[in-house]
């Protein structure tokens, strides 16, 4: 994580994650730049799905902030399902984990890299697209 570490000073690093996040939207990918907005600080990972070694998908139940919108969004079980992977760290050991936050990044080796750190261990994902979905939560 570039800008969200430990013991960091939180609200100096989320101006400059701001910042950065502005200065690099234009060149993420569509479904990439919505994702880049979201929060789901809090969310509970529900299933992790390796579909293949360029597919992947995170379930987790959560209702997400966007704060570029500054809205909450609806409570519910969503999805991200990333392709294109080009690099990925998504152990099946992190469902039941609590998500803290995230960082959306240009990549070298695929269109974004995305960082997670959750209470017990980190997601990152170096991919092309991903498409996010809500679902009900039954």
């Amino acid at each position: 994580m570039r800008f969200f570490k430990p013991k960091v000073d939180w609200d100096k690093a989320w101006k400059e994650y701001q910042a950065y996040l502005r200065s690099i939207r234009k060149s993420l990918p569509e479904n990439a730049r919505l994702l880049s907005s979201l929060s789901f600080h809090d969310g509970k990972i529900t299933a992790v799905k390796h579909i293949s070694k360029k597919a992947l998908e995170i379930v987790l139940e959560t209702g997400p902030y966007d704060f570029l919108e500054k809205k909450w969004m609806e409570y519910g079980r969503y999805t991200l399902s990333f392709s294109g992977v080009k690099k990925a760290w998504v152990p099946y050991t992190i469902v039941g984990d609590i998500w803290l936050t995230e960082e959306m990044c240009l990549s070298e080796v695929a269109a974004f890299d995305y960082q997670v750190q959750l209470v017990k261990d980190e997601i990152r994902v170096q991919a092309d697209d991903v498409l996010l979905t809500r679902g009900l939560l039954v």
